[in-house]
């Protein structure tokens, strides 16, 4: 069915939003020991990992810019995802196979797939190259796990950023190993991708963007995701 193929498409790049998770925070610019000099950039980051595996739920934003070459991509989704039970909860927008979708509602509970076409939900199997939203926050196989798989990690200036431009957010720029990207989204054919995470001065992961080679026979891309609020708790319920 063509509508359930693009339906889950959309579904498929929320998670290429699980490939690179990136933010905004809300900081007074005081400084923490999660981001000071005195703390590697290494640390930094399995610092940022341990924040996330801790948190009950997030809310973020998923979006690029740029024009894949292919017939089935993202342009933005948003979305609250949380730990315990693992669920998904949101809407994305794209192209997929050529036909524009917008605010295509996804939900992800228990292990099943729904997506709202036809003006209902219906539950479909996800392919093999999709991984399920609900388990980016998995501690072992979901967007924390980049963190710490990161290589060649340089710690940036702290700047100000976020949409009053009244946050600090300290950059740092890395390389991540195609191999731990593939745990997120098992065909993306990229042997390695260049990452910015920002962190706040909570030592958060607020956001990030992932550069590299998304869909096979593609152009590199680049995914943006920002983390507007964590320790979300919400109630994910089967549509």
């Amino acid at each position: 069915m063509p509508i359930l193929h693009r339906t889950t498409a959309a579904a498929a790049l929320v998670l290429a939003a699980s490939l690179g998770l990136s933010a905004c925070s809300d900081d007074d610019g005081s400084g923490s020991s999660s981001t000071s000099e005195d703390v590697s950039p290494e640390e930094s980051l399995a610092a940022a990992k341990t924040v996330l595996d801790g948190t009950s739920g997030v809310e973020l934003t998923l979006a690029t810019d740029d024009t894949p070459d292919s017939e089935a991509y993202l342009t933005e989704a948003t979305g609250v995802i949380t730990a315990d039970p693992e669920a998904f909860e949101g809407t994305a927008s794209g192209t997929f196979e050529g036909v524009p979708a917008s605010d295509v509602e996804i939900v992800s509970v228990g292990g099943q797939v729904y997506a709202q076409i036809f003006g209902g939900f219906q539950d479909f199997d996800l392919p093999k190259c999709v991984p399920d939203p609900a388990g980016l926050l998995d501690p072992t196989s979901g967007f924390g796990a980049v963190l710490t798989e990161a290589t060649q990690v340089s710690r940036g200036e702290a700047v100000r950023g976020g949409a009053d431009n009244d946050e600090i957010l300290t950059p740092y720029s890395a390389t991540v190993p195609g191999a731990a990207v593939q745990n997120l989204l098992p065909c993306a054919p990229g042997a390695e991708f260049l990452a910015t995470f920002n962190l706040d001065d909570d030592g958060r992961l607020r956001t990030a963007d992932l550069t590299g080679e998304f869909f096979e026979g593609g152009s590199e891309l680049t995914y943006t995701v920002a983390i507007d609020a964590y320790d979300v708790e919400q109630e994910i319920t089967k549509p």
